[in-house]
């Protein structure tokens, strides 16, 4: 049997474990003939898996002059930013496939702001999910990692990529309608 990407993920799942202390969330799937060969191609590129941030707001943008304060105490913050991603069934952190020259940190917030733009940076790294896909005859493997991060606001506006995303929006809760993997695993708002 020969397995793609192992070493490669491998070193990289240690890094993240040794710098953040992730949770990470093994799994192994089955896949067709077909989709092994578009992994295995795609790690052949260099693919590795993808970097996603939970950005968080702290504290409302300045109001204009015209603005009247009230307004802005009304809203709650801190608030986390969730896009609602093509292809979808619910909102989730936006970020997306790491490229060959990237690490998960620098994927995560070149993802972000290309699908929201939003910059931001990486504060933390929560969860990894470590994947092994198993070719359904042959055994054979491809492995990837989807890196989950915490990150802060530092720029920019609000500007979906309509054809990554159906939208993206700001959040004082997480909605009851999260995407998967997250779903049933949002991060904690007592955590922001």
């Amino acid at each position: 049997m020969v397995s793609h990407n192992a070493e490669e993920v491998s070193r990289r799942l240690d890094r993240l474990v040794d710098e953040y202390d992730p949770e990470v969330i093994e799994e192994r799937e089955v896949v067709s003939a077909e989709t092994f060969e578009e992994y295995v191609a795609a790690a052949e590129r260099g693919y590795t898996g993808g970097g996603y941030t939970w950005v968080l707001r702290a504290e409302p943008p300045a109001l204009s002059p015209t603005m009247p304060d009230a307004a802005a105490r009304a809203e709650s913050f801190p608030r986390v930013l969730l896009g609602f991603g093509r292809g979808r069934s619910g909102w989730g952190p936006a970020g997306g496939g790491r490229e060959a020259d990237e690490t998960y940190e620098e994927a995560a917030r070149r993802e972000v702001c290309e699908e929201t733009g939003i910059e931001s940076s990486v504060t933390d790294c929560r969860t990894v999910r470590s994947v092994v896909s198993e070719h359904e005859t042959t055994g054979d493997t491809v492995h990837g990692i989807w890196v989950y991060f915490v990150g802060r606001e530092t720029g920019g506006s609000l500007a979906v990529q309509e054809s990554e995303l159906h939208g993206a929006a700001w959040f004082g809760e997480c909605p009851d309608a999260l995407a998967e993997p997250v779903a049933g695993r949002p991060l904690d708002p007592t955590a922001w």
